[in-house]
């Protein structure tokens, strides 16, 4: 958001020349100023235009004198009133002005309202379920500055304020909400819709100041709408939604614009709505539902439905939430005990591969040790010549490629076997397990084999590596024999 000092005052000249002009009409898209032979006025005109250059919104701001755009360098002639002029009119269009206002995208948008009439109009006109051309929409903060409101209030995302009001919130707001965000909603809840539905409750939640009064009961109403959205099943739009609990439940989300909750009753409508989605949402969800379809009596909408009685309702559910928690409990440590014990089987799986794997190794190096002494020791004794002749370098050319493929073969059955083995119990888990969600058997197998892991691969690339010294020193036996000779004969 750009200087608040010159946003302030862009908007106390603008309301002062509107209560000061001959014809003001405020409207949802724009404001007018129409005046007569001023030049008072219309030095007030040419100094709301000098703060809009100021803030890079000029062009939110039409000035025509006489029925001609005139720019405001053309206007110190009509100001030292060397031209004369019968009429003057200033036009400002609000969206312009609103998007010049802000920096970046996630800025507060910000909306002026110089007659109370002109922004319940708005409101009235306002449905928090489409998603069409919705200025409320999830991320997107709102500040809007209302004539005639005596006390500022709001939400995480929402700011109404007195238009002369000076009170500095950016310190504070915009800030998290406890609400669930579009996504997780949808997640939830089945959308059927003749047009696009936007799911946001972030957007007009309201949690601070005075939103309690009168000029509040449009959001109050958009507020319990979204809200109410999220306890349902299926919604088809504002004329019906689904609610499945112990009995199918249609049911208008909203019957008509009269029907708004008081500041308690929308209290508790969103706390109900973050106590639903906070954990095991079906579970939450489906205890509330049966328990308002058990309540419901011909009332004309959800959201009266859920004003008369959400609180016995959220209740008993959070009653019975508890009970089947505990019903679970036993249940759920069978479960983590069966996937410990099957971790613990494939623990041991890593350690007989690592054993395997040394053991292989000591086998080979013992193996081709003895191999050498028997083939050897008969004619070492008397002629050294035999490491060095064809058959002694075919030797242990052999032998150094049978270490090569002897450790090839140990390397890839292992991994190959370790990784299969990894693949079909996380497999297996998420099949068998109801407790647990797929990331919390990834997590959970993640950490208790990591140790394992790390033991196996680090040995498994020492193996290697002690494979490949003794393949280099067979392959290069000639060598290393003719410098030990030279040594020797040396000495």
């Amino acid at each position: 958001m750009k200087e608040k000092n010159l946003i302030f005052k862009l908007r106390d000249k603008i309301f002062d020349l509107y209560a000061k002009a001959v014809s003001s009409e405020d409207g949802v898209e724009d404001v007018c100023m129409d005046g007569e032979e001023s030049v008072e006025l219309l030095k007030l005109a040419s100094e709301i235009i000098f703060l809009a250059k100021k803030l890079d919104v000029q062009t939110s701001i039409r000035l025509e004198v006489d029925e001609e755009y005139t720019e405001i360098d053309n206007l110190e002639p009509y100001l030292n009133e060397t031209y004369r002029f019968s009429k003057w009119r200033l036009n400002i269009s609000k969206p312009v002005l609103s998007k010049g206002l802000k920096t970046k995208d996630d800025d507060p948008s910000i909306l002026f309202f110089f007659e109370e009439k002109i922004f319940k109009a708005w409101l009235d006109a306002l449905n928090p379920l489409k998603s069409i051309n919705n200025l409320f929409v999830e991320n997107q903060s709102v500040l809007i500055f209302v004539a005639g409101l005596k006390a500022s209030f709001g939400g995480p995302r929402l700011a109404v304020l007195p238009l002369d009001s000076t009170e500095v919130i950016d310190s504070w707001w915009p800030f998290e909400s406890e609400l669930p965000e579009e996504k997780t909603l949808r997640e939830h809840v089945h959308l059927v819709p003749s047009e696009p539905i936007s799911l946001s409750p972030q957007s007009f939640e309201l949690t601070w100041g005075d939103f309690g009064c009168s000029l509040a009961s449009p959001f109050r109403r958009m507020s319990g709408m979204c809200a109410a959205a999220g306890f349902s099943d299926v919604i088809y739009g504002q004329e019906k939604i689904v609610l499945k609990g112990v009995r199918h439940l249609q049911i208008p989300l909203l019957y008509k614009s009269e029907e708004v909750p008081d500041k308690d009753a929308l209290t508790l409508i969103q706390s109900a709505l973050s106590w639903v989605y906070e954990e095991r949402v079906d579970t939450r969800k489906r205890l509330l539902s049966d328990r308002l379809c058990l309540e419901s009596d011909n009332e004309a909408s959800f959201l009266s439905l859920l004003v008369q009685h959400l609180e016995d309702s959220l209740k008993q559910s959070k009653d019975q939430y508890r009970f089947v928690i505990l019903d679970r409990k036993d249940e759920y440590a069978k479960e983590l005990r069966d996937l410990l014990k099957d971790l613990r089987q494939q623990a041991d799986l890593y350690a007989e591969k690592v054993r395997g794997l040394i053991a292989g190794l000591l086998r080979d190096t013992l193996a081709a040790f003895v191999f050498v002494a028997l083939s050897l020791s008969s004619r070492l004794g008397s002629k050294v010549d035999v490491l060095m002749s064809d058959a002694g370098v075919l030797f242990f050319k052999a032998l150094a490629i049978y270490f090569i493929v002897s450790a090839l073969f140990q390397a890839t059955s292992a991994v190959r076997d370790i990784w299969l083995s990894d693949k079909e119990l996380e497999e297996w888990s998420e099949v068998t397990r109801e407790y647990f969600s797929r990331k919390e058997i990834h997590e959970r197998i993640n950490k208790d084999l990591r140790g394992r892991r790390n033991t196996f691969y680090f040995y498994m690339v020492l193996i290697v590596l002690s494979y490949s010294i003794m393949a280099g020193l067979s392959w290069n036996m000639l060598c290393i024999a003719q410098y030990f000779i030279n040594v020797g004969g040396t000495n």
